[in-house]
């Protein structure tokens, strides 16, 4: 009977472990694999899993969020100074709004002159939250860059850090 409770007990730490450790992959830490993630916007559905081989920038914003917007508008200077070609084969922009309004969200994204393609609006108050909960993004929105493996290697980049990262500077 002694050796069924140690088992048990064993068995039940091992459980507690395997899922701990499942709990921590699923929820964006730097130098662990990016929560899985999949968006549609009326252009195209695009998942992390099929971008892998670039590198991704994948900002959270709101229009709300004032630090949001300027870290995707760093987002922009950034890829702004890069070739085209540079673009389309290395790196891909994903952008993620949490505006209420996707009007609004097309307002701003016409106003700051971004890429309507790379924008996908999270209406939903049940997915926002989930995407901040895997994202940790409780105390405000971020912005992540992924590498080519899907592995997160840096949160709320400068300009700086975004040209050193990603390689082109």
């Amino acid at each position: 009977m002694k050796k069924l409770s140690i088992f048990i007990a064993g068995f039940a730490t091992l459980l507690f472990s395997v899922s701990a450790f499942a709990d921590k992959r699923q929820e964006a830490s730097i130098g662990n694999v990016a929560p899985g993630l999949v968006l549609s916007n009326s252009d195209s559905v695009v998942s992390l899993e099929s971008l892998k081989g670039k590198w991704v920038i994948l900002s959270f914003w709101s229009s709300s969020d004032a630090v949001s917007r300027l870290a995707r508008n760093e987002v922009k200077r950034f890829t702004d100074t890069l070739p085209e070609e540079t673009m389309a084969e290395r790196i891909e922009i994903v952008s993620v709004n949490f505006d209420r309004s996707e009007q609004l969200m097309n307002e701003i994204i016409r106003l700051d002159n971004l890429d309507g393609a790379a924008q996908f609006h999270i209406s939903d108050p049940e997915e926002e939250s989930e995407l901040r909960k895997s994202f940790r993004m409780a105390g405000g929105l971020r912005t992540f860059i992924i590498n080519p493996e899907g592995v997160l290697v840096a949160a709320d980049p400068s300009y700086e850090k975004l040209r050193n990262i990603v390689g082109w500077g």
